[in-house]
């Protein structure tokens, strides 16, 4: 018979452990197989001693609502990662959410809590970091933002939050741009539209343009200067063509993995109030 015992040395074994009494979490998103969170989240997790792992389910918008009520009835589910294009759609459902989450009308982690969904948006704070950690000061600076999505509005809040001088943005939908510029200004926060071809001191791609070949620049070459930051929420791939074209300009670049590198503490602490 043929040998079947799992190879503990082999590079996708790593040590987890998964058992019958593993909690499960799920990352929701469509597509999903772009997503790089469940192998490094579960082995956070599994570190701090937590037997759960993150598993990749592919779902269409409108199958979302029904598959959150569904899961409520599966006992050993924990908590989902909700990623493009879920984020709002999420947040728009009879869930209780956390103030961040409130604040974008997004979400991107759910818990279990009391036999319900608990909802926070991680995003913006997993941005911020990375940015800091990659040595660009937002406080004072001028921020040209693509994308009025679920991680548009994160980041938007987020860094408005830490003293960006001004946050405008630019959206193919009018009425999603118009939106989230008047939530801006209704905190007090300068915002404004923007034809994504301008100049800024921090250009944001918070689109999903980029993740196919193809796909048409989200930020316009006119609008990057040399000296000036350039960031992608984009993870794979690594470098997309608008951090590329950054680079051949002479701007500072930050990877889209630096968002979700921060994000993964807070995830952890997120889910461990559920799972232990």
């Amino acid at each position: 018979m043929p040998d079947t015992t799992p190879d503990r040395n082999g590079p996708n074994w790593n040590g987890l452990k998964l058992d019958g009494n593993t909690a499960v979490l799920g990352i929701i998103g469509d597509p999903v197989a772009q997503v790089k969170a469940p192998l490094p989240l579960t082995q956070l997790l599994q570190r701090r001693g937590i037997n759960a792992v993150l598993v990749p389910l592919h779902v269409q918008a409108a199958d979302v609502p029904a598959l959150l009520h569904t899961l409520l009835a599966v006992r050993n589910v924990a908590g989902l990662v909700v990623t493009v294009p879920h984020k709002q759609i999420v947040a728009n459902l009879p869930i209780e959410t956390l103030r961040a989450a409130r604040e974008a009308q997004a979400v991107n982690v759910v818990r279990r809590k009391a036999g319900a969904w608990q909802g926070d948006l991680l995003d913006g704070a997993g941005f911020l970091s990375g940015l800091v950690r990659n040595g660009f000061e937002v406080k004072g600076r001028s921020v040209g933002l693509a994308g009025a999505g679920g991680a548009g509005n994160a980041i938007a809040f987020s860094l408005a939050g830490a003293g960006a001088a001004s946050i405008d943005v630019h959206d193919a939908d009018s009425a999603k741009r118009a939106n989230l510029v008047e939530r801006l200004r209704a905190l007090g926060y300068a915002a404004g539209t923007w034809d994504g071809a301008s100049p800024r001191e921090l250009l944001v791609n918070a689109t999903p343009a980029g993740m196919r070949e193809g796909d048409p620049l989200p930020i316009a070459a006119s609008a990057i200067r040399a000296g000036h930051t350039v960031a992608d929420v984009i993870m794979e791939p690594h470098t997309t063509p608008l951090l590329t074209l950054a680079q051949q300009q002479g701007a500072r670049i930050v990877h889209g993995r630096h968002m979700m590198d921060e994000q993964l503490e807070r995830m952890a602490d997120f889910f461990a109030e559920a799972l232990q």
